[in-house]
């Protein structure tokens, strides 16, 4: 197991005006470089089209825990690429948040042709199976999660991410920016493409994240600084459930709302 696997790393958001990306790209462009297994994407970009299937249990247990703040929790997830017919890889994944970092266990269970074969309610069981060593455990304990914790599919979000790697050698730095999200509210297990019937933001907002393992390079202050943002914990998962199940709940609709798109709170009635 690797030290991030161990030990996870910090993962900040800040949701941006897609007008802001030429900006981004010139502060950064010194220190990163194109993903050099992305694919090409508009405007010159490279990166993916990235599904995942979240899966809560029937009473939003791992919503809830996202709301209250709880400050360790499990984020289960079945993630592909691209676009259906491609036929990529499908992943299962337990995105854990451990106080301020994020620890991802990961693994490839199977292709897109395979996954839709099954006829299980568990699709992934069969190839799980036959993993061994490190995938073996990174799979048993998403499936403990699942079938133990009787979690089921609770949406399907989509987005175009454009990925950029560390320019350094040996660093695992990655900035990435997260546009077009939209998500499917009550998708079945095997629908990875689903097609969502509601927006997470507005088509002309991004979510850039800045990833890294120890102190945060200099040129992701600056970033931060010119832009003059602060991060927001923008939850796609969150975002994907309160809009699509829980959307007459305005509370909860402006916790998930990333900080510069919340609107203003109701004022409130002084007694005359």
């Amino acid at each position: 197991m690797s030290d991030r696997e161990r030990t996870g790393r910090y993962e900040y958001k800040y949701a941006l005006p897609v007008s802001a990306r030429a900006q981004v790209l010139e502060l950064a462009e010194a220190h990163v470089k194109p993903d050099p297994h992305a694919n090409p994407l508009p405007e010159g970009a490279t990166g993916y089209n990235v599904h995942s299937l979240y899966f809560d249990t029937p009473d939003l247990r791992d919503y809830h825990e996202r709301l209250e703040g709880y400050r360790v929790r499990d984020r289960l997830r079945i993630r592909t690429y691209d676009k259906p017919g491609d036929n990529r890889p499908v992943f299962l994944e337990n995105k854990r948040k451990l106080f301020d970092r994020v620890v991802k266990h990961r693994v490839k269970i199977c292709t897109v042709d395979e996954w839709m074969a099954e006829d299980s309610p568990t699709p992934w069981a069969r190839f799980t199976d036959r993993l061994k060593g490190r995938k073996r455990y990174a799979a048993g304990t998403f499936r403990t999660l699942v079938e133990r914790g009787g979690r089921v599919p609770v949406s399907c979000v989509h987005y175009r991410r454009e990925v950029y790697v560390a320019a350094e050698p040996g660093s695992t730095v990655r900035l990435t920016l997260d546009r077009d999200l939209t998500a499917a509210t009550r998708p079945g297990v095997k629908e990875l493409f689903a097609a969502p019937d509601v927006a997470l933001i507005p088509p002309d907002w991004m979510v850039m994240e800045l990833k890294f393992s120890g102190d945060r390079p200099g040129w992701m202050r600056r970033i931060i600084r010119e832009l003059g943002v602060r991060a927001s914990p923008v939850s796609k998962f969150g975002l994907s459930v309160v809009l699509g199940r829980r959307a007459d709940r305005p509370v909860e609709v402006r916790f998930f709302t990333p900080r510069p798109l919340r609107p203003p709170r109701p004022a409130r009635m002084v007694a005359g």
